[in-house]
């Protein structure tokens, strides 16, 4: 399992309050916590350092020669260069590479026990600054865009590009489609009520945050599933050659030929499909990691809910997928405990059409895989307890809510007094 210790990196200061100060993530990781305490700036890291992982692994830059200044441009991108100084340590252990950055130095190590069982991820992450898409037409022509908000433009083109028609989509939000021209690319909104298409630009904010996030997640959600034979099919003229190259025998490659002209699996033996999917690893991605900031972003409780059982549904179609999330939202976090409950429920022999209707058994979580954190204004991140293997109800955003009726019971208690 991935881990990340932070210190003194932005908001950050000490991190984690445990022993050893690394953050687990898991398939399920949630950040949770007051604005400006940190969660974006973890979350950002975790992307960082996991394409980069996958970028070593596939060959972009050379170990021995990646150093401070090629680490520098990597989060300068993701625009926390101000959140670093002399004092700033950063330690990542992943799947294949060990990473450490501390007195402004930066050292790779190469994990080999795990190295070859690796499993490249596409990442995705999705900012909270994505309505912008849903207003601004041509954006990746603007200057001073944030790179990952130009990624996120770049994979709706591609999601939404498959069809020379129109493409419809199922919005997890209830009574929505999102309909994409296929002549000129322009989105709109349908509602199901009055059958009515509106340009998403007109549409509400909740639905500019959701069309994106929806479209691109379950895109890259799809591409996960896709056999490697599949994955092979869409690789482009220089990595067809390159797993080509990597291939033991003449035969195996003719093999490899005549199926991408043929399509026909068949064509292909088990022996020789073996070795391909091991040459593949280095060249088609194995699971879709997708880092949300504020899936709850403009929408009401229950679409939040449904955003989130979207979400997961997504994680689960493909066992090594993950999930990353910031939010403010105790709606999120409650549909997650109940996420988890279902799960366990479900495998106690609770039967699955009582328990589809309060939690659809795709978007189950199992609880042991929930990794949830908050942040703090003093600089500090706790771990939340769990109990039974549900997340703990003493939270941030649950002591928030209950705030609110601490509050009014003051006003009740200041009308008996003054008003009797």
């Amino acid at each position: 399992m991935a881990k990340i210790r932070i210190k003194n990196c932005g908001p950050i200061t000490t991190g984690l309050c445990s022993s050893d100060r690394f953050i687990e993530f898991g398939k399920y990781t949630l950040f949770i916590g007051d604005q400006g305490t940190g969660k974006s700036t973890v979350a950002k890291l975790i992307s960082i350092f996991s394409w980069l992982e996958k970028a070593l692994f596939r060959g972009d830059y050379d170990i021995d020669s990646f150093d401070v200044t090629d680490f520098r441009y990597l989060y300068r991108n993701q625009l926390l260069n101000d959140f670093f100084s002399e004092k700033t340590e950063l330690e990542y252990y992943g799947e294949a590479y060990h990473f450490l950055y501390k007195d402004s130095l930066f050292v790779i190590e190469e994990m080999t026990d795990s190295i070859n069982t690796y499993i490249r991820p596409k990442i995705m992450y999705i900012p909270s600054e994505r309505n912008i898409l849903s207003v601004v037409k041509n954006i990746e022509e603007l200057d001073n865009i944030p790179p990952m908000l130009r990624l996120l433009r770049k994979r709706y083109l591609q999601a939404t590009s498959l069809s020379n028609g129109n493409s419809v989509y199922n919005l997890p939000v209830a009574g929505y489609k999102a309909v994409v021209n296929g002549s000129n690319g322009e989105t709109f909104v349908q509602s199901e009520s009055s059958n009515t298409l509106v340009p998403l630009i007109s549409a509400s904010s909740g639905l500019q945050s959701i069309v994106p996030s929806s479209i691109v997640t379950e895109y890259l959600a799809n591409q996960s599933v896709k056999d490697v034979l599949e994955k092979i099919c869409s690789l482009n003229e220089k990595n067809f050659e390159q797993l080509k190259h990597s291939l033991s025998s003449e035969e195996i490659k003719t093999e490899l030929e005549r199926y991408s002209i043929s399509g026909i699996a068949k064509s292909i033996s088990k022996e020789s499909l073996a070795e391909i999917e091991i040459a593949a690893r280095k060249i088609t991605n194995g699971y879709f990691m997708n880092v949300v900031e504020e899936p709850e972003q403009n929408l009401f409780p229950q679409s939040q809910m449904k955003n989130l059982a979207f979400l997961l549904d997504c994680a689960n179609c493909n066992v090594n997928n993950k999930l990353v999330i910031t939010t403010h939202s105790p709606y999120i976090l409650s549909y997650i405990t109940l996420a988890a409950k279902v799960f366990e429920l479900s495998n106690k022999g609770v039967p699955k059409e009582r328990l589809e209707k309060i939690v659809p058994i795709q978007s189950a979580a199992d609880g042991n895989e929930v990794f949830i954190y908050e942040t703090h204004e003093d600089g500090s991140i706790t771990k939340l307890d769990s109990y039974d293997s549900l997340p703990s109800d003493e939270n941030l955003l649950n002591k928030a809510m209950a705030l609110g009726n601490e509050l009014f019971a003051d006003l009740l208690d200041l009308e008996q007094e003054f008003c009797q």
